[in-house]
């Protein structure tokens, strides 16, 4: 087991002693794998680190995982939803994939976005669910 994966159960371990939950070891091992197949990304599918992306394409991609609309990325970045449209395919072409959601696990997967990000993104108001 990896470093990264060691900790990450140890700290749902932690997380759910904190929180008192009736789960079995088996139960927290479980949600432990799923989570952790968040960041085994498949052997097929390309390698794509923060380097490989120009400026746009990783702010096309935070905008994504924030759950900006387009139009809204497109008024922050003051440019127009073409653009932003734009700088999402050629995202989606480096990632290998077609669709935002598996834009975003695969982002995820290879670390480009963190699973507990979703945060508003500067200049962005907060969604109700984060007030």
């Amino acid at each position: 087991m990896s470093e990264d994966r060691a900790r990450l159960e140890r700290a749902m371990f932690r997380a759910v002693d904190q929180l008192a939950l009736p789960l079995s070891v088996r139960a927290v091992q479980a949600l432990a794998a799923r989570t952790l197949a968040l960041y085994d990304p498949p052997p097929d599918l390309p390698k794509v680190s923060v380097q490989d992306l120009t400026q746009q394409q990783l702010a096309a991609l935070l905008a994504l995982d924030a759950g900006e609309q387009l139009s809204e990325t497109a008024a922050r970045l003051w440019i127009t939803e073409r653009t932003v449209r734009e700088h999402r395919r050629k995202l989606f072409a480096k990632l290998g994939v077609s669709t935002s959601g598996e834009a975003l696990r695969r982002a995820r997967q290879l670390g480009l976005v963190r699973v507990d990000a979703g945060l508003p993104l500067p200049g962005q108001r907060p969604t109700a669910a984060l007030r």
